[in-house]
């Protein structure tokens, strides 16, 4: 009884079975602990450079497995964003400069005529040729400096310009109306109802002739000596030429053998009144007058 008090018990064996199994898993698993690494990213260095790897190489991963060993994942080959756009840049570049030669060469797209308006005097090829126009690209073309250009020509008072896709101008101009036809020995000039003068482009019916008898060419006339000449013309209409002179204005050859002085301006009913009083006088005096003015209204005066 007492040799067999000394065995284990069944029960014993049992539970030291039981402990000796938890201590060796116990102890497999904290080896197991020790061995398992974490997933690391190894990307391949190049010299001078950070270690980001590039876009467009190939990158390879590794996981460590229990035991020690690893397991790679299969290559993978990322894009190359950087390039792409490089490649997209440069073919836009290139497509933009391709439509701009095309632009700049196409001759549909220089200027080979206007669409004219207002001019009736101004001859449409002088202004053409004049406005700068001619032969221009569409993409050079400044209204505003070309209405300049148009504006310089003789006879012209204002332009407008106006431009519409591919190359179509459109001018409208607005001319100086001439009044009265300046003579300066053997030019002629239009004069306008401001006085200013520009180019003669034949006779027009209706203008009355002006010689000058300045000694020296003018740069006009001024407005109230326009005036003044188209009111002796209307209330004159056998009136057929007149002369001016600086100082003393306006006058005329009458036909009774004598030169009338008129001075300028809108009062010329007044002054022919009397000047046609003054010859009556003279006439019945049996006078043979050289020269009659009423330049002033105030002291009309005869020469012999």
């Amino acid at each position: 009884m007492m040799a067999n008090s000394d065995k284990p018990s069944r029960a014993e064996r049992v539970r030291r079975r039981r402990q000796h199994e938890q201590r060796r898993r116990f102890q497999a698993a904290a080896q197991q602990a020790t061995t398992v690494r974490p997933l690391v990213s190894r990307p391949r260095r190049v010299e001078g450079r950070g270690v980001r790897p590039a876009f467009g190489r190939r990158g390879r991963f590794a996981i460590a497995l229990p035991g020690g060993e690893a397991l790679t994942l299969p290559t993978f080959e990322l894009p190359d964003w950087a390039g792409t756009w490089r490649m997209a840049s440069l073919t836009m570049v290139v497509l933009l400069g391709a439509m701009l030669l095309r632009l700049l060469t196409d001759r549909a797209m220089y200027v080979t005529a206007i669409n004219l308006g207002g001019a009736s005097l101004v001859p449409a090829e002088e202004i053409f040729a004049d406005s700068g126009l001619a032969g221009q690209h569409i993409f050079w073309v400044d209204p505003a400096a070309h209405v300049a250009q148009i504006e310089a020509i003789p006879g012209i008072a204002s332009a407008q310009v106006e431009v519409a896709w591919p190359a179509q101008v459109t001018v409208v101009v607005a001319e100086r109306q001439p009044r009265v036809t300046l003579v300066e020995a053997d030019k002629k000039w239009w004069v306008d109802a401001s006085g200013q003068k520009f180019k003669s482009r034949g006779d027009l019916p209706g203008l009355l002739p002006i010689v000058s008898e300045a000694g020296a060419e003018l740069t006009g006339l001024p407005p109230e000596a326009i005036q003044g000449a188209l009111q002796l013309k209307e209330l004159r209409a056998n009136i057929e030429k007149l002369y001016y002179h600086p100082a003393r204005g306006l006058s005329y050859q009458d036909g009774r053998g004598w030169r009338g002085y008129f001075g300028v301006g809108l009062d010329m009913p007044q002054k022919l009144a009397i000047y046609e009083r003054l010859v009556d006088e003279l006439m019945q005096e049996g006078a043979h007058p050289v020269e009659i003015s009423v330049e002033d209204l105030q002291a009309p005066v005869y020469k012999e």
